[in-house]
């Protein structure tokens, strides 16, 4: 994201909690996006690996039970794609889960859908579509959300002032990282990885990041971190 689009996004938005447009919003319990990271070194079959455990993960009863325990009013959730500079896309629009009939519908959308993207990794466009797509939405959430998930880094400085920027709009992010044997380096880049998304990519109360050890491990993972996510902020952590 070039420096006058990062500054517009910075900028750019009225801050739901100043009050301003919060009329007519359907409050919900939490507001989540589910960025999910459809780079190029994420192969088809690692991209349906993701959109498999995002869908089956809405079906577990754990999930379920995460939902009824968030409250009554439910958990607004969408499915985002990303990948390169201006490469993010709405495959799944925003949709209210309530309880297993619910989530089983949010659950057909995400198996129903298909990879519209590919390209380079900018975490930091991921974080800024993300956070306009919540602040363009008909819903306000007692809390907000980024659940991003990704095999690769991007430019520290970017991505640090994308999420202190969401931050500042009562915006929480959250990390999933995946380790991709395809483009793996050894031990040393998987920690670099980790570090990376702890150091310039999660933040807000009790932000945690969680890692999977490949995409195939990526259903259980993504199952764990969405109760979390769901059921409220913990400490800030690392998994």
């Amino acid at each position: 994201m070039p420096a006058g689009r990062l500054a517009g996004f910075l900028l750019g938005s009225v801050l739901l909690s100043s009050g301003a447009g919060a009329q007519g919003l359907q409050p919900v319990d939490l507001e989540l996006v589910l960025a999910v990271d459809t780079s190029t070194s994420v192969d088809q079959r690692e991209f349906a690996l993701q959109s498999q455990g995002l869908a089956e993960a809405f079906l577990h009863v754990d999930v379920v039970a995460a939902i009824r325990f968030a409250g009554t009013q439910g958990v607004a959730v969408t499915l985002v794609h990303w990948a390169g500079e201006a490469r993010q896309a709405t495959v799944v629009d925003w949709h209210v889960v309530r309880d297993g009939r619910t989530a089983a519908e949010l659950s057909a959308k995400i198996a129903a859908s298909s990879r519209t993207i590919r390209g380079l990794t900018d975490i930091a466009g991921a974080i800024g579509f993300s956070v306009n797509s919540i602040e363009a939405n008909k819903y306000l959430g007692a809390r907000r959300v980024i659940d991003i998930s990704g095999d690769g880094s991007s430019d520290a400085r970017r991505s640090e002032a994308a999420r202190d920027a969401a931050n500042s709009r009562g915006v929480t992010i959250n990390g999933l990282v995946i380790h991709n044997k395809d483009i793996d380096l050894g031990e040393l880049a998987n920690i670099d990885l980790r570090e990376h998304y702890a150091n310039h990519v999660i933040g807000g109360p009790g932000s945690f990041m969680m890692t999977a050890k490949n995409f195939d491990d990526f259903r259980t993972a993504i199952r764990v971190k969405l109760v979390r996510e769901i059921t409220g902020p913990v400490s800030a952590a690392i998994d």
